[in-house]
């Protein structure tokens, strides 16, 4: 008979409810963890005074010291409070706890520029906190290749990419390519943080639209080929961009590689808009040094690429069939995505 698995807790984190990916990410990281007995700490609400913020010690006090105990796991997302992680590494090990970090954001590595003495500074001290997990939970193969580069020795975990949860009865009708029409690709994020948008027009044709989702504090350069569609909540944007055909993930500063901090970044973390997309129903296209290249060959999702001029002969020579075929593959993917599938496949791994 199975050993019964000890209690799971998870420490309360401080979510924005905004429209961005961050919000309704470890919203949905959340609500996977509880659906699957993982309890969360109580904490001070995020808009509390300051002077009531340092009850949150005592509180992650109580539940090492007295809540858990042998063979219980103690939950922790990264990034956290440097003091928080280093009081559950110390007392785990008193406690015989099983730690547990799930990783959000490496923020050391996001902006590249790993050269640098005071970045590899950076690292290091994530690192250190990273590892003093027993079990990470890393995005994907990239990352947990990363980490053992770094010299991390604890299980490591691939999720594979982002869930994004939907209600079971949202319907989705998926837009079918018909022969003359253009191809749409959908591009939703923060587009601040996304400067290759003012480059589409280098990669865009005829047959091409690319239609924008997200915020923006500078004016989008549109064209026929490029359209900005406005900002909107996540429990919205699905049923929009599903009147897409595809949608991209990409990041950086050129169409022609994810160049830049944040296209570098793409190598190791998993973009939430993937998700997004394939809970939508769409095929995506990503970098093929992307994290997310793995999971997309796997489960032939959509395609990797190695810039974005290769989308416009892909394109060219996509017959129906192809597409419904691709459409076909995508649904078993967006089925999972929608219900938080491969986050729960990664929990119960670190439950074994």
């Amino acid at each position: 008979m199975a050993e019964k698995r000890g209690k799971a807790y998870i420490l309360n984190q401080k979510i924005d409810h905004e429209f961005n990916a961050a919000g309704k990410a470890m919203q949905d990281v959340f609500c996977v963890f509880k659906e699957n007995g993982v309890k969360i700490m109580p904490g001070v609400p995020k808009s509390a005074p300051k002077y009531l913020k340092v009850l949150d010690i005592p509180i992650l006090l109580f539940y090492l010291l007295i809540v858990l105990g042998k063979r219980d796991y103690c939950i922790f997302s990264f990034p956290e409070n440097h003091f928080k992680i280093k009081l559950i590494s110390r007392l785990s090990k008193i406690r015989k706890v099983n730690t547990v970090c799930f990783i959000n954001d490496i923020n050391s590595i996001r902006d590249g520029n790993f050269d640098k003495p005071e970045v590899q500074a950076l690292i290091r001290r994530d690192m250190e906190l990273i590892g003093s997990a027993s079990i990470i939970m890393a995005p994907n193969n990239n990352s947990r290749k990363f980490l053992i580069s770094q010299g991390i020795t604890s299980q490591i975990i691939s999720v594979g990419t982002w869930d994004y949860l939907m209600e079971e009865n949202v319907e989705i009708s998926n837009a079918i390519h018909k022969t003359g029409e253009k191809w749409l690709i959908a591009f939703a994020g923060n587009l601040d943080k996304a400067p290759f948008i003012n480059q589409l027009d280098q990669v865009s044709s005829e047959q091409i639209t690319f239609q924008l989702w997200g915020k923006s504090n500078n004016p989008i350069m549109e064209s026929g080929e490029c359209r900005y569609m406005g900002s909107m909540a996540p429990e919205e944007l699905p049923l929009a961009v599903s009147k897409c055909h595809f949608g991209l993930v990409w990041d950086g500063i050129s169409v022609h590689s994810c160049e830049g901090g944040l296209g570098e970044y793409l190598k190791y973390n998993n973009s939430h808009k993937c998700g997004l997309y394939l809970a939508s129903g769409l095929p995506v296209f990503v970098w093929e040094e992307s994290g997310l290249a793995d999971f997309v060959k796997e489960n032939q999702c959509g395609y990797v690429i190695k810039n974005l001029d290769e989308i416009d002969a892909i394109l060219q020579n996509m017959t129906k069939q192809e597409y419904e075929t691709l459409l076909s593959h995508v649904q078993a993917v967006s089925q999972n995505v929608r219900k938080g599938y491969y986050l729960k496949q990664a929990l119960e791994a670190c439950f074994l």
